[in-house]
């Protein structure tokens, strides 16, 4: 089962991309899609983005881009995010749909 914050490569528009899961888990057993945030390699000085190290590469969780998208297109899961991202991403997420 997808879970949030796993982090996968999926197939957007014929290429992999790295992305993390941010959908509930109780939204991600029961639908055929999940809503995901792009990770990318260039970093930016936005407030809606985190940065993040995977695999030896750093990047940002772009959660200004989060969007669905059809668990098909999970291609292959390559970890979670570390704790304390998630707990930063989760501060963020209250912060840009105001629920703090």
């Amino acid at each position: 089962m997808v879970k949030k914050f796993d982090v996968f490569f999926c197939e957007v528009r014929g290429t992999e991309k790295p992305c993390v899961v941010v959908s509930p888990d109780e939204m991600n057993e029961l639908l055929p899609y999940v809503l995901i945030a792009p990770i990318t390699s260039s970093t930016r000085g936005f407030p809606c983005r985190i940065g993040v190290k995977l695999k030896g590469k750093t990047g940002q969780i772009a959660l200004d881009l989060i969007r669905p998208l059809a668990k098909e297109h999970l291609i292959r899961k390559i970890g979670n995010l570390p704790t304390t991202v998630q707990e930063e991403t989760l501060k963020l997420l209250k912060e840009l749909f105001c629920l703090n």
